[in-house]
């Protein structure tokens, strides 16, 4: 009877030594730190939120870092953040850092040129966000063709307001970024702008340091299953093009 107390106790321990199928769960996968998201921008703003609900359910906690938009890029090419939210494919090119892109995207955004309805001058200047690839980009080439001297802005919010206030007729701007000043009713009198040109139409992914690919593959299965991200409505604007 002895024997089988001593046996009993030492079968006990070694249960409670072993870990239990959600702590090893947990233990398959390092946990990023901190993740990178564009500040002053809307679509980021919203879904860095979306973003550490997910890592939550994952046991990962997780610090979101507002950065501009080629800041983020240098601070996870040197390693100070773990990752970055809401980038395209061709922006793969940037990354000196191996890295693992969530299998499916987050978003689809399209881009646009945008324009007062009651103001048709197609060479009037176009307002743009600096450190904005795209729209970096766009101008450029522009300018080369026409000559015309376009208008950079630091942030979006202030693009969107020379516009409300009548300072610039056109402007480029994804088209998340377009409901957001409607929804935040800065236009006053001045009509919802409406599309001149779209430019391109890009799927976003999240993006971590290659160290982190067997948590990415937990997150992107989760993603997939939930489809977190596709959740907002709808945007409601005027689409003439």
């Amino acid at each position: 009877m002895q024997n089988l107390t001593v046996r009993g106790l030492f079968l006990l321990v070694l249960c409670a030594a072993a870990p239990t199928p959600a702590l090893a769960d947990n233990q398959e996968f390092k946990c990023p730190q901190k993740i990178a998201y564009v500040e002053n921008e809307p679509m980021s703003q919203k879904s860095i939120v979306i973003l550490q609900k997910i890592y939550a359910d994952l046991g990962c906690p997780v610090q979101a870092v507002k950065l501009p938009g080629r800041r983020g890029l240098l601070h996870f090419n040197e390693g100070l953040v773990d990752g970055e939210l809401l980038r395209a494919i061709v922006n793969e090119k940037n990354y000196s850092r191996a890295f693992v892109r969530s299998s499916v995207p987050l978003r689809t955004i399209s881009n646009r040129l945008w324009h007062n309805p009651n103001a048709n001058d197609p060479s009037a200047p176009i307002a743009f966000t600096l450190g904005v690839a795209w729209q970096e980009k766009f101008v450029d080439a522009d300018t080369a063709k026409s000559g015309i001297t376009h208008k950079p802005m630091m942030y979006n919010t202030e693009k969107h307001e020379a516009y409300a206030n009548g300072r610039i007729t056109r402007f480029l701007s994804a088209d998340t970024n377009i409901q957001d000043m409607i929804e935040k009713g800065i236009l006053g009198d001045t009509p919802a702008p409406v599309i001149e040109k779209t430019v391109s139409v890009l799927p976003l992914y999240h993006y971590l340091g290659a160290e982190y690919a067997p948590f990415m593959e937990k997150f992107s299965a989760l993603v997939e299953q939930t489809q977190p991200f596709l959740q907002d409505p709808a945007p409601k604007m005027q689409i003439q093009e």
